[in-house]
């Protein structure tokens, strides 16, 4: 018998359009199926599509190659993305028949944003093909020219279906697999995201997933968190054999005496130190858009967002610092790169040790792009921040002709006003507020050029730095209805 806790573990995600044939292929592929297999949950078979997340395996020399099955739906792309957090490598599957579709280029997106290095393209459906093979790859390469993974990629050609070209694909995902640098930490503390759980009758409750961090040892003690149940390793299994310890990397199934599992949901952590998580729902973070996401990112924009195997939805403020101020940006403009406080509709827990995010706008048709790209966690936010925003103020020139120069009403409503506004910037072509005039908040102000024109009734602008404390959108909806009713 093999020893499977003996072979280095690698775990592939299988992505692609709805019906390109990825959970054929995992089948043709695999040898080990797991509980939360292939279509396992009953609307799978129901639907006949994949909805869920499925787990199978196969052994190529020294390694365990675990396929991570998720849906190609797009209305399913958040169950997808839940998947990338513990993928090596990704395998993009295409229908042959039919080239890149919509939700092709967003998993490719997905996982470009999220640093997944390495890819291998799956031509499939290539007994249904009537073209010519050699041309069709070509343009597959023509495609990928365009993303961060280049036309020089591995790409095979088969039919799961008919098990044509399987052979000389697993061959290829070898030479990949030992192509690749996973670092996997074995001496932190434990933590596996849940991505399935049950009850065996006779046994208890059982949770499964895969271990990123750590060593995982029978009687061990382990919390569940947020649920805050805990109870003790009765049984670990790697793809239903059973061994006496498990490490990151490895796909486990565990048994837990005490584990309330009614309780248990997919976003859940097992983990032996509940302080490697931070409790929160606002956070500062460095957003790194996707170059092909076109719309702006406003000031309050919702979200959705994946952290491990959750999606949540929150909103984006995004703003930059100037002279030690974070300043509001009223719109993300064409920045690739910006930071913004993410205020999430709920809390939930953030590994502070692999803090990476993915930002989505699920909210958009699914014929669109919806991948606005990933986040990294900065720090966790307490209380709500102070931010400053630019007021615009509007005068007016009222005596362009004076001696002691140009006049304006209108920036300040008393001489006291007009006293507190001395020296401040004005927006081109004026320069800056050089003394009051009179008693009645008259200013004279500077202008760039002095042979400039300027006629009474010009506009004149102040913008004015004020701060505000950062409200989430709930608060502020409250607060609209509440000024409704008044």
């Amino acid at each position: 018998m093999i020893k499977i806790e003996n072979k280095i573990p690698v775990h592939i995600g299988l992505f692609g359009h709805i019906d390109s044939g990825k959970t054929a292929l995992a089948a043709g592929l695999s040898e080990f199926i797991s509980t939360a297999g292939i279509d396992a949950h009953p609307q799978s078979k129901e639907r006949g599509i994949t909805i869920d997340l499925g787990f199978t395996s196969f052994i190529l020399d020294e390694y365990l190659i675990t396929l991570v099955d998720g849906p190609g739906h797009a209305d399913l792309i958040k169950i997808s993305a839940s998947s990338v957090e513990i993928i090596d490598c990704a395998l993009i599957v295409i229908d042959i028949t039919k080239g890149p579709q919509i939700q092709t280029g967003e998993h490719i997106i997905m996982i470009e944003s999220l640093n997944i290095k390495d890819v291998i393209v799956v031509l499939n459906k290539i007994d249904l093909f009537k073209g010519d093979l050699d041309a069709e790859v070509k343009k597959i390469r023509d495609f990928f020219r365009s993303t961060s993974y280049g036309s020089d990629i591995p790409i095979f050609s088969v039919s799961a279906k008919s098990q044509l070209g399987i052979e000389a694909l697993k061959q290829g995902i070898l030479e990949k697999v030992k192509t690749l640098d996973i670092e996997r930490n074995y001496e932190g503390s434990v933590i596996i995201p849940i991505d399935h759980h049950f009850l065996i009758k006779g046994r208890g409750a059982v949770i499964t997933g895969t271990i990123l961090e750590g060593r995982l040892k029978l009687n061990q003690d382990i919390d569940v968190i947020p649920i805050n149940s805990s109870g003790r390793v009765k049984n670990i299994q790697i793809f239903h054999q059973n061994v006496d310890e498990a490490k990151a990397g490895d796909r486990v199934g565990v048994n837990i005496k005490g584990l309330d599992i009614k309780k248990v949901y997919r976003g859940c952590y097992a983990t032996n130190n509940k302080n490697s998580f931070e409790f929160c729902d606002l956070v500062d973070i460095q957003v790194k858009k996707n170059k092909l996401f076109k719309p702006k990112t406003q000031f309050g924009t919702q979200v959705h967002v994946t952290i491990g195997m959750f999606t949540v939805t929150g909103n984006l403020f995004p703003y930059y610092e100037k002279k030690g101020k974070r300043i509001q940006l009223e719109s993300s403009g064409d920045l690739n790169t910006f930071n913004a406080f993410l205020w999430l509709n709920e809390k939930v827990f953030i590994n502070k040790e692999k803090s990476t995010m993915l930002l989505s706008r699920l909210d958009l048709p699914p014929t669109s792009l919806r991948i606005l790209g990933a986040a990294k966690l900065i720090t966790v936010i307490k209380d709500p921040p102070e931010l400053f925003k630019f007021k615009l103020k509007k005068g007016y020139v009222q005596n362009p002709k004076q001696t002691q120069g140009i006049v304006c009403s209108g920036l300040a409503q008393s001489y006291e006003g007009a006293k507190k506004i001395i020296g401040r910037k004005l927006e081109p072509p004026f320069t800056k507020i050089i003394d009051t005039f009179g008693t009645k908040g008259l200013v004279i102000v500077g202008i760039e050029k002095r042979d400039q024109t300027v006629k009474k009734g010009d506009p004149i602008a102040l913008k004015e730095l004020r701060s505000f404390t950062l409200k989430s959108k709930k608060d502020l909806n409250l607060l609209k209805i509440i000024n409704n009713i008044k």
